[in-house]
This record gives C-alpha cells, sequence and structure tokens, in this order.
C-alpha cells in the first residue's frame, strides 16, 4: 500500500518530469510536441504540450489532432482480424482470392523477384506481419518527388501499388530469407480487400467497426473524411513543413488523424479485448524478431505481431505502434501504463518521450506491486 502524501509527491514530479520531456523535443525546432501518459489503476493522466501548430505559429493544445501515420496499421489489422473471426476471410488465405476483379492485373507484377512472380503466393498474414517481402513504395525516392512536385494530388489504392512495382524490388519470396521487409505495400492492399469483402469504403469501415464503437470521435481517415475537433498540428521533414501533403498519400497504411485522448481509447481497448478477441487477439500480439536492418528499429524494439509491436522500456513491455512524424502509442497491459503522443517530425524518433516517461513512472514507485520506498 502506497502512502496517500507519497502518491501525491510522486505525482507532482512525474508531471514536472514529463514537461521537461515535452519542452525539450519542441525547443529543438519549433514543431508542437504532444504527450499523454495514463495510469488507470491510480487515475492519474498527464498532458502536456509545447511548441506551435505550425512554427513559430499559434501554441498547440492538449487537444491538437496530428497525423498518425503508421499507428494506422493496428487499425487496419485489427479490421481484417475481426473478418478473419466472422469467417470472412483466414488469415493463411491468399491475398489474390479476396482482390476485385479489377485489381487481378497486378497480382503476377507486384512481386517479381529474379524473374519469377510470387504475387501468387503471398497471404494475409504475411502482409500484416511485413513477411511478404514487397517493396514499400513509401521508401523510394520517387515516391516522394512526386509528393513534392504534386503534394495535393488525392491518390489511390493503385496508383500506390503500381509506384511499388515502378519504383524497387522486393526483398525475397514471401515468408523466406530473413523473413521482414517493412512494407505500407501490404498494408494498402489489406485496405483493398477490406473494402471488397465489406462492400463499403475504408474509411466507413473503420468508422463502423472501430472508431464509433469505441466513441474516438476526434480520429478519422484524412482525404476521404472531413476534419474533426481542432487544427491540426503541422508535420516536418526536417525543415521542410509537409502539412500540404494530401491525406490519401497513405491510405490504410498511415493515413488516420487522431489525438492523444483516442489513441489512449484504441490501445487500452485493443489489449483489452475489446476490439479483437481472443484467441485471435492472442494471434495479434504474438511477436517474434525480425528485421531487414537493425539500425532500422529504434531502442526498446523486440519484434512485430499482426499489426503490433513489442518494445522494452525501463521494465515495461509496451505493445502498441510508432509512426513516421514521431508519434506514439504504447501500452503496458499488465500495468496500464499508457503512452501516445507526437513529435510531428519524421527526422526524430519519439525515443527520448517514451524512455523518459517509462523512467519517470518506474522511479516514482506508483505502478502496483512496486515499493514506494
Amino acid at each position: 500500500m502506497i502512502d496517500p502524501d507519497h502518491i501525491h509527491l510522486a505525482t507532482a514530479v512525474v508531471d514536472h518530469g514529463l514537461q521537461v520531456l515535452v519542452d525539450a523535443e519542441a525547443a529543438i525546432a519549433g514543431e508542437a510536441c504532444i504527450l499523454r501518459v495514463e495510469l488507470p489503476h491510480r487515475g492519474l493522466v498527464w498532458k502536456h504540450v509545447a511548441g506551435g501548430l505550425s512554427r513559430g505559429g499559434e501554441p498547440a493544445t492538449e487537444a491538437t489532432p496530428f497525423r498518425i501515420a503508421s499507428i494506422t496499421k493496428p487499425f487496419t489489422a485489427a479490421v481484417m482480424v475481426q473478418l478473419v473471426g466472422e469467417g470472412k476471410v483466414g488469415l493463411d488465405d491468399l491475398m489474390a482470392s479476396h482482390l476485385p476483379g479489377s485489381m487481378l492485373d497486378l497480382v503476377p507484377r507486384l512481386h517479381v523477384l529474379d524473374g519469377v512472380s510470387y504475387g501468387e503466393r503471398i497471404t494475409i498474414r504475411q502482409m500484416l506481419t511485413h513477411a511478404s517481402g514487397l517493396f514499400d513504395y513509401a521508401m523510394s525516392p520517387k515516391f516522394g518527388e512526386a509528393l513534392f512536385l504534386e503534394p495535393d494530388h488525392a491518390w489511390t489504392p493503385r496508383e500506390l501499388l503500381e509506384g511499388a512495382i515502378a519504383w524497387g524490388t522486393p526483398h525475397f519470396p514471401p515468408g523466406e530469407g530473413y523473413g521482414y521487409a517493412y512494407s505500407d505495400t501490404g498494408y494498402v492492399l489489406c485496405g483493398v480487400i477490406i473494402e471488397t469483402i465489406e462492400g463499403a469504403p475504408l474509411h466507413e469501415v473503420y468508422r463502423r467497426r472501430v472508431l464509433d464503437p469505441l466513441g474516438m470521435s476526434n480520429t478519422y481517415l484524412e482525404g476521404f473524411e472531413p476534419h474533426r475537433g481542432d487544427p491540426m498540428a503541422h508535420v516536418h521533414e526536417g525543415a521542410f513543413d509537409a502539412s500540404a501533403l494530401h491525406g490519401s498519400a497513405d491510405w490504410a497504411g498511415g493515413g488516420l488523424v487522431s489525438d492523444t485522448d483516442d489513441l489512449a481509447t484504441f490501445a487500452q481497448a485493443l489489449l483489452a479485448g475489446r476490439v479483437v478477441q481472443r484467441p485471435l487477439l492472442d494471434d495479434m500480439l504474438h511477436w517474434q524478431f525480425r528485421t531487414l536492418d537493425p539500425a532500422l528499429h529504434s531502442p526498446g524494439y523486440l519484434g512485430y505481431g499482426l499489426g503490433v509491436e513489442a518494445r522494452e522500456s525501463n521494465g515495461f513491455l509496451l505493445r502498441g505502434h510508432r509512426g513516421h512524424w514521431g508519434v506514439l502509442m504504447h501500452h503496458d497491459p499488465v500495468s496500464g501504463l499508457t503512452i501516445t503522443g507526437t513529435i510531428n517530425q519524421s527526422d526524430r524518433r519519439p525515443d527520448a518521450l517514451m524512455a523518459g516517461a517509462t523512467k519517470l513512472v518506474r522511479d516514482s514507485g506508483l505502478v502496483a506491486g512496486e515499493s514506494a520506498s
């Protein structure tokens, strides 16, 4: 039992420390840094913000929405696994067996390695776990050039997939080799399959299956739905303000906009089995360490499941995901610790926020079972 006076003091120490972390990130270049840390079993929520909506612009607030980039992937994976639970698709089904007829011409061209087409062999599971070997169009300089030349272009899923074919080479046959190559391409294919099975646009499926049931009123698929909530924080590639880029540019792999409260709601609900039920949730969470390049993974990375990563930080086993703009969504189902936020900058990782927050909470003694001494 922790003394109430200790809880009060420890809460204040954590609160101050988190603001120091946020201020330090925002001070680097002025982008908005927004952080939310929660310990539900203590009834504690800390929210901190620093920096402007744009560099030198109006201050961001705790409620400022932001692009969550690849944190979209757990949403896409959760919907796909829901469909698995309903018997509409199987994790080990072939991708090609669920594509619409209008997309079947892509299959023999999507994954050609040493003159051999492997597109017909790719499974749903391989796409969700990044084990398909598909080239990631988002990593191509040519994709970046296209974005720069026409930032307001509304991308279709087919254009993104054609880009993956034209701009790069697959890494390995599906499920073979070292077995992991992060690929937005696979998630775009999953989005196409979800729309085909459900007979509805992806944004409507997200809303019906996940967002509305969880009360996530400030989350939406950018480029396909109207903006919700307060003005959105600007995102940056180094010194470049990338906010003008059309939200369709990463779709099922990274197109959602959200805020720290909604992300915490999703992370907690997912890990509690309120989005996907066991035993399928166990499939989502089962991770393996496989890597294309260890340098691509930030400190604490342990492995990847079905759209959900595992990461260790100061004794906490965190589940969730990261996003391109320095976005983080981490949840420890044991302690309940939940960390959500963004630094709105692709050139830096949010490692300082994650490591700093977990250390502050660990050292505070506020986690259940820890000594107050």
